[in-house]
């Protein structure tokens, strides 16, 4: 008999849709709300068939929150967590403090007027917090319990200064994002995403196995656009006519990497996982029973 070893599954619920569009400098682009409502049934799904039903947390944009109100509120009602994924899915190494903070805030208002909860926990898009941006780590501490943005190779013993960032008398747990080298430590192995999408079930395994042999929890990630099988988020060429034609075409061709591959696997490669690892339900409630 299996000794399954614990995880927690969450998604980065964004709108891939909106935030390309917006990353091309289009002003206040739509939202696609049925693609998000159709990924949210797949979630639904795989929870139910694969994760014993347990509740699961959605690290949420503002503004996803913002164009979709009612959708995070029957997440909420569901009995999901939502935690926040900063206002727009902005990298954050790219802001300032002030900025920073003031997108924080919108987002969590806009996340706690639905949900009548100020939300937990923090993860980065794109993961993208340097490391020795302590400006945003010491932002985060003021507003939430935990944090899931910070990247590492390293055992968890090595990063003892960094598992609780305390800041006066704020202190942020840390939920460390654990990235398995390979091929002489010049490729990172993450477990979710596009890693997901386009390895094997057996090498998301060993990287969970990886992380949990160096003292983390393995965690699980993925967004709304790997969980839909029909371009649910696909950007057309007429949405795309505002750019040149070479890069009207990079884009629409290049948007495969996420709209498409490997999209068929994702529930069967859950299902392999689930044979070695057991969801532990909201990430909250690790923070919160300690």
């Amino acid at each position: 008999m299996i000794t399954k070893k614990p995880f927690y599954f969450s998604i980065d619920f964004e709108d891939f849709y909106h935030d390309s569009l917006r990353a091309l400098n289009v002003t206040s682009p739509k939202s696609k709300e049925k693609a998000l409502y159709t990924s949210y049934e797949r979630i639904k799904h795989i929870c139910h068939k694969y994760l014993e039903n347990k509740k699961i947390t959605f690290f949420t944009t503002g503004i996803v929150a913002k164009k979709n109100p009612e959708l995070i509120k029957q997440i909420h009602n569901d009995g999901h967590e939502i935690s926040c994924h900063y206002y727009f899915h902005d990298n954050i190494r790219d802001s300032n403090r002030e900025d920073f903070a003031h997108n924080l805030d919108l987002a969590i208002n806009e996340i706690g007027n639905i949900t009548g909860e100020k939300p937990l926990g923090f993860r980065a898009p794109n993961f993208a917090i340097d490391q020795h941006n302590t400006w945003a780590y010491e932002e985060l501490s003021k507003r939430f319990l935990y944090d899931s943005s910070y990247r590492t190779s390293l055992n968890i013993l090595e990063l003892k200064n960094q598992k609780n960032f305390v800041y006066k008398n704020h202190m942020l747990n840390e939920f460390f994002i654990y990235e398995m080298p390979t091929i002489k430590n010049i490729f990172n192995i993450r477990s979710g995403g596009t890693f997901l999408r386009l390895f094997p079930s057996n090498v998301i395994i060993s990287s969970m196995n990886e992380s949990y042999k160096k003292g983390h929890i393995p965690l699980l990630y993925l967004h709304p656009y790997e969980l839909t099988l029909n371009h649910d988020f696909w950007m057309s060429l007429d949405d795309l006519s505002f750019l040149t034609t070479f890069k009207k075409f990079y884009t629409y061709f290049r948007q495969m990497q996420w709209s498409h591959l490997g999209h068929n696997t994702v529930e069967n490669k859950i299902k392999n996982i689930t044979k070695f690892f057991i969801h532990q339900g909201p990430m909250k409630n690790l923070v919160l029973n300690t």
